[in-house]
């Protein structure tokens, strides 16, 4: 590697993790008009109850419906599960012609927060927290 590669590397790494920083002392209000919720729809006010995804625990199993219209135009393209600390569970993705529901298999004996996203292709990217 020469040099200049390793100063301009260096440079750029030790600006993203400042900037990183600083993005986590703002806190959630960097998230406004980004991730959306119940509370919190910000300018898709008027559409939040289609996308606020519908959580239901049952036998171990969490149960996800987004009660949105699906069309080749506007649809729901994914659910995604993930547990307290960030751990990533399972995702399942739609095309407009499927149902915007899925069901995913907790950890056995699992209690806690759950973080439940609905993404649209025109409106973004809802969350629903839960504990089970």
């Amino acid at each position: 590697m020469n040099r200049r590669h390793f100063i301009s590397t260096a440079t750029l790494g030790t600006a993203a993790l400042a900037l990183g920083s600083q993005a986590a002392q703002a806190g959630e209000e960097n998230y406004q008009n980004v991730v959306f919720d119940a509370q919190n729809p910000g300018h898709w006010k008027a559409v939040e109850s289609l996308h606020v995804p519908d959580t239901e625990v049952k036998d171990g199993k969490l149960h996800i419906h987004t009660p949105h219209p699906m069309s080749e135009a506007h649809y729901i393209v994914s659910h995604t599960v993930v547990l307290k600390d960030g751990k990533f569970l399972d995702r399942k993705t739609f095309n407009w012609k499927d149902k915007p529901a899925s069901v995913h298999t907790l950890p056995e004996g699992y209690k806690g927060l759950v973080r439940v996203t609905s993404t649209c292709n025109l409106h973004d990217f809802w969350v629903k927290e839960i504990n089970v």
